[in-house]
């Protein structure tokens, strides 16, 4: 059984985390989340009618921090990435929940959870995503995002606040956000180094290949290599920018 062997790791291997209860279905964990208050509480995605999503729904008090438990479940776990929250996937084992304990620092928790609710009922340009910035997390919607720009292992995100351009660099790679942002109409990757929101293109100019005119305050100019054009043009159509 599952809890059984994530209790029996945690046991053998975790002598500093102490075990307040152990719940097997939603109503007696909300109860017992509320009741005892916990820093840190780990939820199955799957929890037999239910899911681990629905106990952050019950819950009165938000203000912990959560690790989920979950067998591979791209939705879900693109979801909980979002938000800036973690997970481990299932078989959980010693090195997994080593590594997701040793990344439960920041006791932002209710902002967190908070933001991973508010996406599952809102549609995708609604939605947030949590961007780690100079020690604190920033949600921001995916709405707001012009573009993204890779430098390697760090990506500087920009995006509108209050009618001004704002940039924050991230220590993600493009990828980490092309996959974050994936079945969102909203982005494209035009190129290794950039991910653009396409509601922010402002002009589209052939000059020695085909480059983008972004919607920023800086005017910015990105280029659309030359192997994505074709699949880059087909996807305007299809989101109904171009005819």
């Amino acid at each position: 059984m599952h809890v059984e062997s994530l209790v029996k790791i945690l046991h053998e291997n975790f002598k500093n985390v102490q075990i307040e209860a152990i719940c097997t279905n939603v109503p007696d964990a909300v109860k017992k989340i509320d009741t005892l208050k916990p820093h840190l509480v780990f939820l199955d995605v799957e929890m037999g009618p239910f899911s681990g999503f629905d106990v952050l729904e019950m819950v009165k008090r938000k203000d912990f921090e959560v690790i989920f438990t979950t067998a591979y479940e791209q939705y879900a776990i693109r979801a909980i990435k979002t938000a800036a929250l973690d997970y481990v996937e299932k078989p959980v084992d010693v090195d997994k929940l080593t590594e997701a304990l040793a990344r439960y620092k920041l006791k932002t928790g209710a902002k967190k959870i908070q933001t991973l609710l508010e996406n599952f009922k809102n549609n995708s340009e609604e939605q947030k995503v949590a961007l780690y910035d100079k020690g604190c997390f920033l949600f921001v919607k995916l709405k707001d995002i012009i573009r993204l720009h890779s430098e390697n292992a760090y990506t500087e995100v920009f995006y509108k606040e209050d009618k001004k351009v704002i940039k924050t660099l991230t220590s993600k790679g493009i990828s980490y956000f092309e996959d974050l942002f994936q079945g969102k109409a909203l982005f494209y990757r035009v190129h290794n180094q950039h991910l653009i929101n396409i509601n922010y293109i402002r002009q589209m100019i052939y000059d020695n290949g085909l480059n983008l005119k972004m919607d920023d305050s800086e005017k910015s100019s990105i280029p659309v290599a030359r192997a994505r054009k074709e699949d880059f043009m087909l996807f305007l159509r299809q989101n109904g920018i171009l005819i």
